[in-house]
């Protein structure tokens, strides 16, 4: 496994970055999967995330290591998947890498089914060596 693997695949929050109707940045630090192709994020249709990313796909990353003073930065293109039954291990993968107890699977899914979840399914623009990473071997 390289370092950058390693990397994302600690528990860590990146940065999602959009852009609001009026042209202005949007920021928010979420949690999130990652399967070595995409990146998956869960929001509900009621935050801002949600608006944007239905109305223009461009996204930007960030994650974030201060204390190794490393960081990665990607552009990619969002797709919003909301059939929570068919993402639920996703939904799953997120919360355990973050150290969250989940639900059985009935009960998991009608949590979110109830609080409006979707999952973001982001793809990077370009291969690796095209992304911004600092301090990786």
């Amino acid at each position: 496994m390289s370092s950058l693997d390693a990397f994302l695949g600690e528990p860590r929050n990146v940065i999602v970055v959009g852009i609001r109707k009026d042209g202005r940045p949007h920021a928010s630090p979420n949690w999130y999967g990652w399967d070595g192709e995409r990146f998956y994020v869960s929001t509900t249709r009621g935050r801002a995330k949600y608006k944007i990313f239905s109305r223009d796909p461009r996204v930007e990353l960030v994650f974030d290591d201060p204390e190794g003073f490393r960081y990665v930065a990607l552009s990619g293109t969002v797709e919003i998947l909301e059939d929570v039954r068919a993402e639920l291990a996703r939904f799953r993968a997120i919360r355990e890498k973050h150290g969250r107890a989940v639900p059985a699977d009935d009960q998991f899914a009608a949590e979110l089914e109830a609080d409006g979840r979707v999952l973001l399914a982001i793809t990077p623009s370009g291969p690796r060596s095209t992304w911004t990473t600092f301090r990786f071997d």
